[in-house]
């Protein structure tokens, strides 16, 4: 009796530092808020881009960086994405990150790979497949961009468009502070 008394103890143990341990390695995940709120840590975003590269959000931190929820079909999308294209090439050796989520387009990858070589895109361009990380954001229309500093911590967001460039010159000295 005693010796199943001893197994039950050290089995309750195991257990107990196992859950402990899975308790820590979610907390460690979820640091980042899982809702985008303007003041807040920007939620993390992780998706493969078009050209096979992971773009981690989190990774992004000490550059300012703009994410662009957008889809083909969207025509404020298409207006827009030549300034966003004249502003990356502008201050990216400033450290300007600019990360495009195609969001809710049912275009096919050689789809928005071909919007891509159009536009002339030179930042990475993610698909949010499953709308995720739109959920994340509360995507309710596009284009929506938003404006993260080099802490991580959403300065910003805009609903619609397209955005000057007058504008997105304001925003980035914004987010490079």
């Amino acid at each position: 009796m005693r010796t199943r008394l001893v197994g039950i103890v050290a089995f309750a143990a195991l257990a107990a530092l196992a859950l402990s341990a899975c308790g820590s390695a979610v907390a460690a995940t979820s640091s980042r808020p899982t809702t985008a709120k303007i003041g807040d840590l920007a939620p993390e975003i992780s998706l493969k881009s078009m050209t096979g590269d992971q773009v981690v959000l989190s990774k992004l931190e000490g550059h300012p960086v703009i994410v662009n929820f957008w889809a083909t079909w969207c025509g404020p999308c298409r207006e827009e994405f030549p300034a966003l294209v004249r502003k990356f090439k502008q201050y990216h050796d400033q450290g300007l990150v600019i990360v495009g989520v195609n969001f809710q387009d049912e275009n096919t990858d050689d789809g928005v790979l071909t919007f891509m070589r159009n536009t002339l895109v030179n930042f990475p361009i993610v698909r949010d497949t499953g709308d995720r990380v739109g959920r994340m954001y509360r995507i309710n229309g596009l284009p929506t961009s938003y404006f993260v500093d080099k802490s991580g911590v959403i300065r910003d967001v805009v609903v619609g468009g397209p955005m000057t460039d007058d504008f997105l010159d304001k925003q980035f000295a914004k987010i490079n502070q």
